[in-house]
């Protein structure tokens, strides 16, 4: 899989984790009292068979987090990855969340 997009972000989601799901369509995975869990929401933008696009969320420390935009084939058209950004963005600042990074990588980058 290679990266179109991450921000990452610092914050305290707790009660707001919900609220940063719902926002940017997010399915739930993890549980915050639970130290192991790093993914914390997922959502398929495209399927496998058609180059599977996903949307994640990860948590790297109890207040550092990042949300991934990754394509197995083809990356998202650019206007839909900027939209996808706006929303992340917008549903980031409504979550009380501090963006520290916003960065379209590619696999040479890591």
């Amino acid at each position: 899989m290679a990266y179109q997009l991450q921000v990452r972000m610092k914050g305290d989601l707790g009660e707001r984790l919900l609220l940063l799901r719902e926002r940017t369509g997010l399915q739930r995975r993890g549980r915050l009292t639970d130290d192991w869990d790093e993914e914390f929401g997922r959502r398929e933008l495209r399927p496998s068979e058609a180059g599977l696009v996903t949307l994640s969320l990860w948590r790297y420390a109890d207040d550092d987090w990042v949300m991934s935009l990754t394509y197995r084939r083809d990356p998202l058209p650019s206007e839909e990855a900027e939209e996808l950004k706006r929303t992340i963005l917008n549903a980031a600042a409504e979550a009380g969340m501090t963006i520290t990074a916003v960065v379209p990588r590619t696999l040479s980058d890591e």
